[in-house]
């Protein structure tokens, strides 16, 4: 049921599971439908997939062609036991914790951003098999690069500034954007043109914002490496806490919070902060594996299985 509610508004898995894994075995494909109770009538989504990869998109039964249109309708953010891996894991980790937040902010950034990954895509591919034509791809590259390294600064520089009113005294954190991407196109085109006979011999592209990395640094040290299992653990919950005032603050439609089974982890401090923030929440879906040791105000429960 989070999955479904996060597709609707990421329109992809939070899980990182790709779509065709979601719909269900002997299906050719899933729909799922959403309600939101609208200012003056309820509004009504529906997204469908095909095992092919065909996605349709429907808001009160009129079919949207641009995604960035559907998922300004409905906003969430989600709280996984995966979020670890924003401050533990990889450099793509951080930087798909900061696409989902500015695309839920900034639909123009999704947009543009699916632009820049499908010219990267096709680039990489002609630099393998058909290198004379790498260069037809450069200029949506260079267009589309200094604006997703602008944002991914500013709301780098967004997140460190609420991380630290939540952390208060416990400690100093920092995050240190660092890319290669230059502020404007023309420089960037350049930067392209110059690396050319190198990622002509690796075959790939070796500048832009595919490798861009979030440095995390906690009391003077790099989180990713230095970071103790409770450092990692309090710098995610915060990260993620920080992502929902900026969505909840910037936006105009309903923001949902879908916390999967992390609050038995967190001690009575971090509880407290986690249940005050989210409280801001149009509607919270909370997971249990055992029965919690707080309760909520107008509580509706399901219990699955028979303990």
């Amino acid at each position: 049921m989070l999955e479904s509610i996060g597709f609707t508004s990421l329109l992809r898995s939070f899980r990182g599971a790709p779509p065709r894994e979601m719909i269900r075995i002997g299906a050719r494909e899933f729909t799922i439908c959403t309600e939101l109770k609208g200012k003056y009538a309820p509004e009504k989504l529906l997204v469908s997939e095909t095992l092919s990869g065909k996605r349709k998109l429907f808001i009160n039964n009129e079919a949207v062609r641009r995604s960035s249109d559907f998922i300004r309708e409905f906003h969430c953010v989600i709280f996984a036991p995966e979020d670890r891996e924003i401050t533990a894991g990889t450099s793509g980790c951080r930087r798909r914790f900061f696409d989902i937040l500015i695309s839920e902010t900034e639909p123009e950034y999704l947009l543009r951003l699916s632009r820049y990954n499908r010219a990267l895509n096709q680039r990489n591919r002609a630099l393998k098999f058909a290198p004379a034509t790498a260069e037809a791809f450069e200029e949506e590259l260079a267009e589309q690069a200094p604006f997703i390294a602008a944002k991914r600064r500013f709301y780098g520089e967004e997140i460190e500034s609420r991380v630290c009113e939540l952390l208060g005294n416990r400690g100093d954190f920092k995050i240190v954007y660092r890319s290669d991407t230059p502020d404007n196109p023309v420089a960037h085109r350049e930067l392209l043109v110059a690396k050319r006979d190198n990622e002509l011999r690796r075959q790939c592209t070796l500048c832009g914002p595919q490798l861009d990395e979030f440095d995390m640094i906690f009391n003077g040290k790099v989180l990713r490496t230095y970071g103790s299992t409770g450092q990692l653990r309090l710098i995610s919950l915060l990260l993620k806490l920080a992502e929902f005032q900026i969505v909840r603050k910037q936006s105009s439609a309903p923001v949902a919070v879908l916390a999967d089974d992390v609050t038995g982890e967190l001690d009575d401090r971090n509880l407290e902060l986690f249940l005050q923030t989210v409280a801001g929440a149009d509607q919270c879906f909370f997971t249990f594996a055992e029965t919690p040791r707080f309760t909520l105000d107008d509580l509706q429960v399901i219990n699955v299985g028979n303990d």
